[in-house]
């Protein structure tokens, strides 16, 4: 089972706390990791706007040049993953998949692998109020 545990905000009025959800003991998490492994052998992706770390951010950042003017601002970003329309990315990986000429039967395995990790990690508050 994925364990939960909260993370209070104490730089934000009233404290509030993040729900944080470790899933790597969810029974999808081995699934979506091979997942991942077998999209980026068979589909090509950039990378070009991904920082993994911190020190590659500031790497990144040391090579623009810069004048006095330049402001650089921190977005505070709140329920950042609530709205994210999980379908289309079933979608988007048979598009790709269609694109990379990846044979039908493995892409019916990968778009139902994709599926079935969805159903696992997401939660939707609009089944509980229908």
């Amino acid at each position: 089972m994925p364990t939960i545990r909260g993370l209070v905000k104490v730089h934000m009025d009233d404290y509030p706390i993040r729900p944080l959800i470790n899933w790597k003991n969810a029974p999808a998490y081995k699934f979506a990791k091979m997942l991942t492994k077998k999209l980026l052998t068979y589909i090509s992706s950039s990378y070009t706007y991904n920082v993994k770390k911190t020190t590659h951010l500031i790497n990144d950042l040391k090579e623009i040049s810069y004048s006095r003017n330049l402001r650089m601002a921190s977005l505070y970003i709140s329920n950042m993953y609530t709205n994210i329309p999980t379908n289309e990315h079933i979608t988007i990986i048979d598009r790709a998949c269609q694109n990379n000429y990846i044979e039908n039967n493995l892409k019916r395995d990968i778009v139902k692998l994709a599926k079935t990790i969805t159903e696992q990690f997401v939660y939707n508050s609009e089944e509980e109020h229908s």
